[in-house]
């Protein structure tokens, strides 16, 4: 089943935006245009890693079916 994983690049993409969320923790931005932009990039991350659990809960189910019909016969 072809997909739509995450690459590494955009792991680290996600992984660096919840550093600059712990880091704004105690002063989140003050700027309008800053913190909509962050909640902008916050909504994209949360978009990308909800289909990418998606897709590796399809893919798990995929598996689990094949393997019930596994005859054991290579």
């Amino acid at each position: 089943m072809a997909g739509i994983e995450l690459e590494p690049p955009r792991l680290e993409e996600i992984r660096d935006l919840l550093a600059e969320l712990v880091a704004h923790q105690h002063r989140p931005p003050t700027d309008v245009t800053e913190l909509a932009a962050l909640l902008g990039r916050c909504r994209h991350a949360l978009t990308d890693v909800l289909n990418d659990r998606d897709h590796l809960a399809a893919i798990f189910a995929e598996t689990a079916e094949e393997l019930t019909l596994w005859t054991g016969a290579l």
